[in-house]
C-alpha cells in the first residue's frame, strides 16, 4: 500500500456535541447489505485488518471472483429449490432467506443456481452491529478494509461507520481503506472523503469499448475518479488485472501507462495477473496471461518513478 494510506485524517471542520448526537440518531437507522467479514487479513492493505465486504455491485466483471456480491436477492426460490440438505428457506413476511448454519455443508449450489449473482447469505447491519465486531479485534488490527460488490454503493452507511470509527476513544487509532471499482459519481467520493485514510481503485482498461467487453459498463466514471482522488491525495493504490484477449494489446498497455504517469508517484500501481480459480465458469474461457504477457506489460507499464507491483 503506498505512503498515502497512512496519512492522517484530513478534517474539514470540528464537529460538535449536537452534530454527533444528530448523527448518532440517523446512525441507529441505517443498515447495509453485507456479505461477510474477515477479522484478519494481511493481503487487503497494509499490516493486519479487518475486511468488510458489502454487497451489490454495479459493474459486472469477468473474471469476478466475488461474483455472489454483485446482486441483490430477489426471493425467487431458486437457491431453496435447489439446496440438498434443504437448509434454506423463505422467510416472506421479513422478505429474506433463513439459512440453517447446522445442517448447510457449503456446497455453494445457492450461489451457482443464483440468476441474481446473489447469495443467501449476507445480512442487512446496521453501524453499532459493525462497531461491536471490531472492538471484538481492535487490540489485533491496525486498521479497516472496507470491500465489496461496490461498497460506495452505500456511501451514507459508510460515512457514519467511518464517523463512529474516528471518533471512538478505543478505535480512532485504525485506518479505514476503501476497496472501490471507481465507478461512483464525485457526490459519493466526498460523502467520505474526509474520514478515510486512502481509496483503491482498478483500471480494468482505458478504452472505454474494451472496459465495456470486460465489466458491462463504460469507464468514464472510473477515470474521472483516479483522477478525483489523486487530486485530494487519497488514492492509494491503483491496480490492472491483465486479461488476454481484451486489455493486453500493446496500444491498451501504452495507454494505461500514460494514464498511469499522471498520477502522483505516490500511488502505489499493482499488475495483477488474472487467475482463472474461483471465477463462474460461464467464463472459465478466459485465458490466463503467460510469462511472457506479463513481461511485455511490466516493460510498458514500469519506469524509474512509477515502480511497479506484481501479483
Amino acid at each position: 500500500m503506498g505512503a498515502l494510506c497512512l496519512l492522517p485524517i484530513r478534517w474539514t471542520m470540528p464537529m460538535s456535541t449536537n452534530v454527533l448526537q444528530k448523527e448518532s440518531i440517523h446512525m441507529s437507522e441505517l443498515q447495509a447489505n453485507i456479505s461477510g467479514i474477515i477479522k484478519s487479513s494481511v493481503i487487503d492493505g497494509p499490516g493486519n485488518r479487518m475486511v468488510i465486504f458489502f454487497q451489490a455491485c454495479n459493474l459486472n466483471c469477468l473474471y469476478c471472483h466475488n461474483s455472489h456480491t454483485i446482486g441483490l436477492c430477489n426471493l425467487c426460490g431458486l437457491c431453496v429449490q435447489n439446496c440438498p440438505t434443504q437448509s434454506l428457506k423463505i422467510d416472506a413476511s421479513n422478505k429474506q432467506i433463513i439459512h440453517n448454519a447446522s445442517t448447510c455443508t457449503h456446497c455453494d449450489n445457492c450461489l451457482k443456481n443464483c440468476p441474481e449473482n446473489s447469495s443467501p447469505f449476507y445480512k442487512k447491519m446496521t453501524v453499532e452491529h459493525l462497531i461491536s465486531e471490531i472492538e471484538e479485534v481492535k487490540d489485533f488490527i491496525s486498521g479497516i478494509t472496507v470491500s465489496g460488490g461496490e461498497v460506495m454503493l452505500q456511501s451514507e452507511f459508510l460515512k457514519q461507520l467511518f464517523i463512529s470509527i474516528k471518533t471512538h476513544p478505543e478505535l480512532n487509532h485504525l485506518s479505514i481503506l476503501v476497496d472501490s471499482n471507481g465507478n461512483i459519481d464525485e457526490n459519493r467520493w466526498n460523502q467520505v472523503l474526509d474520514w478515510v485514510d486512502g481509496f483503491m481503485l482498478d483500471i480494468k482498461a482505458y478504452s472505454s469499448d474494451v472496459h465495456k467487453k470486460i465489466t458491462g459498463h463504460t469507464n468514464e466514471k472510473i477515470l474521472n475518479s483516479i483522477r478525483y482522488l489523486d487530486s485530494k491525495n487519497k488514492l492509494s493504490e491503483l491496480r490492472l488485472v491483465l486479461v488476454p484477449g481484451y486489455n493486453n494489446s500493446k496500444e491498451e498497455i501504452e495507454t494505461i501507462s500514460g494514464f498511469m504517469q499522471s498520477l502522483s508517484p505516490e500511488v502505489r500501481k499493482v499488475l495483477i495477473k488474472l487467475r482463472k480459480h474461483g471465477i463462474r465458469e460461464k467464463y472459465h474461457y478466459l485465458s490466463e496471461p503467460t510469462q511472457l504477457d506479463i513481461a511485455q506489460a511490466v516493460e510498458i507499464l514500469e519506469s524509474d518513478k512509477h515502480k511497479l507491483l506484481v501479483i
